[in-house]
């Protein structure tokens, strides 16, 4: 994954002619919808042997992300470095409750059209991303602990950009991330290996603020 941004990342910059470089910093909403392995009916074992405890798989069906982009601009490429937080609700069939979401990537994009005030942007990025839900893990005495699961992902996005100056943008874009988050935390076993891979898809509609300088 990293080698196919630093190819498309070589590729821009071997077909430009003239440099144009910029920085952006954007804000703005994502609305995620998830599907997937976290379906508010299943359970999981954590990997760790020493105290047995069962994991929860809570249901997030959907939940608004607040966004944050620091970004590299030159000429029709891009690379961010991003950060995103939500706050989700979230139900299963032994409990319910409020979870925190957290993700740090980064991404590249093309914007075709460029230089023009309308452009388009095609890209791919990859990410950690934690949910953290206050009981979601149980043990053998009964008693619930936290559970925040982490893990890796690859996600893709396709970008409509409109700048109103050469100081200030707006962003539209659909991404879809992929999660494997294959590690748990909880207060029995501290960090552990899940015994399988939770994966959960994310659809996101986000919209963003780009100050440009």
């Amino acid at each position: 994954m990293r080698g196919i941004f630093f190819l498309a990342l070589l590729v821009s910059f071997l077909y430009a002619d003239e440099w144009v470089k910029k920085y952006a910093f954007a804000a703005g909403l994502d609305f995620a919808i998830t599907r997937g392995d976290l379906d508010g009916l299943s359970s999981i074992n954590s990997g760790e042997k020493s105290i047995p405890e069962s994991v929860v798989l809570p249901e997030v069906p959907f939940f608004l992300v607040y966004a944050f982009d620091a970004r590299a601009l030159a000429n029709a490429s891009s690379v961010a470095l991003n950060f995103g937080i939500g706050f989700p609700e979230y139900k299963h069939r032994e409990q319910s409750g409020d979870a925190r979401y957290f993700r740090l990537g980064f991404e590249y994009q093309y914007h075709f059209l460029w230089p023009e005030p309308f452009r388009i942007g095609l890209g791919l990025g990859y990410e950690f991303s934690s949910m953290r839900f206050p009981k979601a893990s149980v043990g053998e005495d009964g008693k619930w602990s936290y559970a925040n699961f982490s893990g890796n992902g690859p996600h893709a996005v396709i970008s409509a950009e409109y700048y109103f100056t050469e100081n200030l943008a707006l962003e539209g874009a659909i991404r879809y991330r992929l999660l494997g988050l294959n590690n748990v935390a909880t207060d029995l076993n501290n960090v552990s290996r899940l015994s399988d891979t939770v994966w959960q898809g994310m659809g996101e509609l986000g919209l963003r603020a780009m100050f440009v300088f």
